[in-house]
């Protein structure tokens, strides 16, 4: 090369040089604040609400690029009551240009602090998120697609929170985060930690996934672990997702416990009645909106529980279908239905055993728990529920066989059907929660019920026989349970003809003395039952004794008196009448009285 070449390329690469230099010098010192106007009106054009920037604007450049950004405004759709749709006090984003340059969008780092966002629905079903006032703009930017998930190399929340609320359904959300943060490379697993509040309940979130490239590659089933603490409820996912973004698995196993599962309402949106401390495991599965629990198993209080639950959030308001078995169900298990809490020495949670407590000190057993009308209200159902035996000491239950319907707050039994002492229980009823006070029609029909299975294994039982009949029938009106027996309505009847009772028994209830005592001495005897006859009616919770009538070979028992439903109180007299003679019979009446907890049965003596 020439001496005149030389000193040509060196006076070009100099002015290059300059150049550079004074495009860097430029740059570096431009105040980039100039361009927030521009920014907003950019995100303006876009959404057709108004990005507003009242802090700095800083933009370091690189290969790695910084754009910093504090006080930012994002303006909510027209019909919010709230201004803001997001409020962030910093936003700061990395952008790898040479990735881009790749056709790869890499954000090494995003730090995200002091946010508040929130997401609404209106009751017409529009989304603040949905940006309809904006040609090019109608849906939301969030991908689609795996394959155009974002490659965020390290997440940083602090100090935020986020707002759902829908009108149409009356839901709200509400998650608080103190400290988030996540991390993941194009080959590394993706983990998330997060810590915070949801429905002001302590939150913990552990998440591990796999890679970003795992992520993007729509040929291969995404890994993700995740475990979740929220209030009491902990819950671990483990699976294959083959749409992540939809959560759509394979193979997605959920292991899910807790102290009660109505506490699982403000988290999911899933009204369960009040029960003792579970464990459930099963596959997690979604489709198209539907939620599905498949194939799960585990424990209820003392209870075992099998089945499928399948939940549609796709109409206004949730639908859940259920099929439950249980081969083992502790009756007690089962008093959340009515307000009620298990037996405190069985499994229970720490507020269940104070409640009960609580409930085992009161002279009432009506539970007085408000039933929570908003909740009913929230979903629809359609629930079967089997169970092959029953554990229940104090009652000969032996199965069951329910049919559960709610639609638009209204509970219905269709019918619950009991396996009762060799014959069934069946009760229709229909529960009104669409407005208070609610209302309550219950039909209740007794089918062949043995009276020996009764007396337990006492020595009576063997000596005592005979099939009971009846039918409940009545209405009332109240917001806990107390409330509805308090002011029910109608008829109470139950019958037996044919069989036979404990001699033992009859007599002691007539207070003859000799035979009575003579029984004990010779051995117990049965004495032929030609009819029974029990009959209350009577309204606002005050019933009165129509008929009360034991017929047997030896005594014939006459009854009167009054059931008090509000008070839960009874007054009955029930009046002996000996068709044999014995010198130490004594002609009296027999009091049965006191509240229902405390009954008493004492003589009264003409």
């Amino acid at each position: 090369m020439s001496r005149r070449k030389r000193r040509v390329l060196i006076w070009v690469t100099s002015i290059f040089a300059v150049i550079i230099i004074a495009a860097g010098v430029f740059l570096w010192t431009l105040d980039w604040n100039r361009f927030k106007g521009y920014a907003s009106a950019a995100v303006s054009k876009a959404t057709g609400r108004e990005l507003v920037i009242n802090g700095d604007l800083q933009v370091d450049l690189g290969w790695v690029s910084k754009l910093t950004a504090s006080e930012i405004q994002f303006q909510n759709a027209s019909w919010s009551k709230h201004p803001q749709m997001a409020e962030l006090a910093v936003l700061d984003v990395e952008l790898d240009l040479w990735q881009l340059l790749k056709f790869r969008l890499v954000l090494p780092t995003v730090t995200i602090s002091q946010a508040k966002v929130i997401l609404e629905k209106n009751a017409e079903g529009e989304a603040n998120w949905e940006f309809r006032g904006a040609p090019g703009a109608i849906e939301p930017a969030a991908p689609k697609d795996r394959t155009e998930f974002p490659v965020v190399e390290k997440l940083v929340i602090e100090d935020s929170e986020l707002l759902f609320t829908n009108e149409e359904t009356g839901a709200r959300f509400e998650l608080k985060l103190a400290a988030a943060e996540a991390g993941g490379f194009w080959e590394a697993p993706v983990e998330l930690k997060a810590r915070g509040q949801y429905q002001k309940q302590p939150l913990t979130l552990s998440l591990k996934g796999g890679s970003y490239q795992n992520l993007r590659s729509a040929k291969e089933p995404y890994p993700l672990e995740i475990d979740l603490s929220a209030g009491d409820v902990k819950a671990k996912v483990d699976g294959n997702l083959i749409e992540p973004l939809e959560m759509k698995g394979e193979d997605v196993k959920l292991d899910i416990q807790g102290a009660d599962m109505a506490n699982l309402f403000p988290l999911i949106r899933v009204v369960f009645p009040s029960t003792p401390p579970y464990r459930l495991r099963g596959q997690l599965k979604q489709e198209g909106g539907v939620w599905s629990f498949k194939g799960f198993s585990g424990n209820v209080g003392d209870s075992n529980l099998a089945g499928d639950i399948h939940v549609d959030t796709r109409p206004k308001r949730n639908v859940m279908k259920a099929d439950l078995v249980s081969t083992l169900l502790d009756f007690d298990d089962l008093a959340g239905f009515i307000g009620g809490t298990p037996d405190p020495k069985e499994t229970v949670s720490e507020e269940q055993k104070k409640k009960a407590l609580a409930e085992k000190k009161s002279d009432r057993i009506f539970p007085d728990q408000e039933y929570d009308l908003e909740r009913l209200n929230a979903m629809d159902a359609d629930v079967r529920l089997r169970a092959k035996r029953i554990l229940a000491p104090k009652l000969p239950i032996d199965n069951l066989d329910a049919k559960l319907t709610l639609k638009d707050g209204v509970l219905r039994f269709e019918p619950a059907s009991f396996g009762v002492a060799n014959g069934r229980v069946e009760i229709y009823s229909t529960f009104d929660g669409s407005k208070r006070p609610s209302k309550v029609k219950a039909d209740v029909r007794l089918r062949k019920l043995d009276l020996k299975r009764f007396l337990g294994d006492s020595s009576f039982a063997q000596k005592s026989l005979g099939p009971i009949g009846g039918r409940i029938a009545i209405s009332g009106t109240g917001n806990s349970f107390r409330e509805l027996m308090g002011t029910a309505s109608g008829t109470i009847l139950a019958t037996m003809s044919g069989g036979q009772i404990s001699g033992l028994l009859v007599e002691l209830a007539g207070l003859d003395v000799a035979q009575s005592l003579g029984v004990v001495v010779r051995g117990d005897k049965s004495i032929p039952i030609n009819c029974a006859v029990f009959n209350l009616e009577g309204k606002d919770g005050q019933m009165g004794v129509q008929t009360l009538v034991l017929d047997t070979t030896d005594t014939v028992i006459f009854g009167d008196g009054k059931v008090d439903l509000k008070e839960e109180k009874l007054n009955v007299i029930l009046t002996p009448m000996p068709k044999d003679f014995s010198p130490f019979s004594l002609r009296s009446f027999v009091r049965v009285g006191g509240r229902f907890k405390d009954v008493s049965v004492f003589p009264d003596p003409i």
